[in-house]
């Protein structure tokens, strides 16, 4: 199992860390605005919307700092980088899961 590419570690390491952090703000931004949707219509589907964009692209983005900062500790134990690896690829992949399910769960609600 591979680690998606915004958790490779390589020389060019630096472009994935750009692209996740770029991801990560403009899945912020949007899940902003959808908030502020919510706050003006006090519409429950709007809610679901805008934690779905915080879920989906910003929490993956926060993994990824903590992945650097494993990342760098498990060179004392070689064995544990690839385990700290999958495990924070894993979670980023639920956690897109689960923001994309609300997102779905919020467009397809009824609006009454």
């Amino acid at each position: 199992m591979t680690a998606p590419l915004h958790f490779a570690t390589t020389a060019s390491g630096l472009i994935p860390g750009i692209t996740t952090a770029l991801i990560a703000v403009l899945g912020f931004a949007v899940g902003y605005v959808a908030y502020r949707g919510y706050r003006r219509n006090e519409s429950l589907p709007m809610l679901f919307v805008a934690a779905g964009f915080l879920v989906a692209f910003w929490t993956p983005g926060v993994l990824f700092g903590g992945f650097a900062v494993l990342d760098s500790a498990a060179t004392f134990a070689p064995g544990l980088r690839s385990t700290v690896r999958t495990a924070f690829a894993l979670a980023a992949d639920l956690a897109t899961i689960v923001g994309l399910c609300c997102i779905l769960y919020g467009l397809w609600t009824p609006r009454r």
